[in-house]
């Protein structure tokens, strides 16, 4: 509890980063916007999930150069400045007009203008605060996209309704300047920063971390069994999330029903987080891993079966919603546990890379394969698959190394 005390206004902020961030807000909204772009714009739904994939690639782009910064300069001012620029990317949105191309410009620009909002930074900050309670504290900070997953779908449904598009497109720049942006200037600090009173260290006076520079990293093959694993999990989830509104418009819901549907997912992903951080703490990372994957197999082999009722569909989203509670945080602890704190940063930074990919590639496929098969069961049968193998590799993955434990190197 002692962590806990010291460390909840920086967890608090986290939560609300990784919500309005990146990876919550535009991930989690972006599917509610294909049916009414579709219609306004000209452009097929194919072509509009692709976006997602432009949003995702940014973020592989940027988040090593993120992780090497803020191992320099720290998080703080990354977060706010990139957490801005996001604000102000949703407002540019509304000028678009013409071809789709511009669509994947603004949203490829957006994502790397913004990524210093993605879960390197929320996860590192989190990591310096917490040792021996380090799973659930991931799992409430990371537990921010799943509130907005909640939320964010529910509530931007209504204001495309109300305003269209354009005017909900404005709204959530205008929240995520209002809310997300001063929460961070109050609350959120590195370790290095310490807390008015409390008697922390400063940088320079703190002990040396435990754990791999990112050059003896590369050469272990937990550090490729950690991406490779995740890059294939990663694209089927964010495939299926992209998707699952339009998908479930197919199976003859109501666009307000799947929206509804989608925010059931967001509540698997918002109780799976700080579920999952709890799990982490006391279970082997792998075996969970391969448990909640299992799981989201389990979903889109559900989605495959035809005349399922609404409950059914939502059983289904939790499945998938489950698994993309546990992906980022699974990310994250594994990289600290088994590679170490020494260079974090630099290290996530290019585990998240390749966990974007992933999550890059899966919409883009399920683009391509919805405007050729004009049907979503192809992508669902080899999304099973891929899950699969994901869960192998991942739980090949062995014991955890006896520096994850010190505080210190050596």
């Amino acid at each position: 509890m002692d962590e806990f005390r010291r460390g909840w206004r920086v967890l608090f902020a986290a939560a609300v980063g990784n919500g309005a961030g990146v990876t919550g807000i535009p991930f989690f909204t972006f599917g509610v916007f294909v049916v009414p772009l579709t219609v306004a714009m000209g452009w097929t739904r194919g072509a509009v999930s692709r976006g997602a994939s432009c949003l995702l690639v940014g973020t592989v782009i940027s988040a090593p150069l993120v992780g090497w910064i803020i191992d320099r300069v720290g998080a703080r001012r990354v977060a706010i400045a990139s957490m801005l620029a996001l604000a102000a990317g949703y407002l540019f949105l509304t000028q678009l007009s013409g071809p789709v191309t511009h669509f994947y410009l603004a949203w490829g620009v957006i994502a790397l203008a913004a990524g210093g909002t993605n879960p390197v930074v929320w996860t590192r900050a989190v990591s310096f605060w917490f040792d021996r309670a380090r799973g659930l504290a991931l799992g409430i900070a990371m537990a921010g996209s799943g509130l907005a997953g909640v939320l964010a779908p529910v509530l931007t449904n209504h204001a495309i309704e109300a305003f269209g598009w354009r005017g909900a497109d404005i709204a959530l720049g205008i929240f995520i300047g209002v809310i997300a942006v001063p929460t961070l200037l109050v609350f959120f600090r590195d370790r290095r920063d310490g807390l008015p009173g409390r008697g922390d260290p400063p940088a320079a006076e703190a002990p040396p971390l435990a754990g791999l520079t990112l050059h003896e990293a590369v050469r272990t093959l937990a550090f490729w069994k950690i991406g490779l694993g995740f890059f294939f999990v990663a694209s089927v989830v964010s495939g299926v999330i992209i998707n699952l509104v339009p998908l479930l418009i197919d199976r003859g819901l109501s666009p307000a029903g799947a929206a509804s549907v989608a925010s059931v997912l967001g509540l698997a992903v918002l109780f799976g987080r700080m579920g999952t951080g709890y799990l982490l703490d006391r279970f082997a990372a792998p075996f969970v891993a391969v448990v909640l994957i299992a799981l989201a197999a389990g979903g889109c082999v559900l989605l495959t079966l035809p005349d399922l009722p609404a409950w059914m569909l939502s059983l289904a989203a939790i499945c998938v919603g489950l698994c993309s509670a546990a992906e980022a945080d699974l990310v994250a602890y594994l990289t600290g546990r088994f590679l170490g704190m020494r260079a974090y940063g630099r290290i996530f930074g290019w585990q998240l890379s390749m966990y974007f990919g992933g999550a890059a590639a899966g919409p883009l496929a399920a683009g391509f394969a919805y405007d050729h098969f004009h049907s979503y069961l192809p992508m669902l049968e080899i999304s099973a698959l891929s899950l699969l193998v994901g869960a192998t590799v991942l739980g090949s993955l062995g014991r955890v190394p006896r520096f994850a434990f010190d505080t210190a190197a050596g």
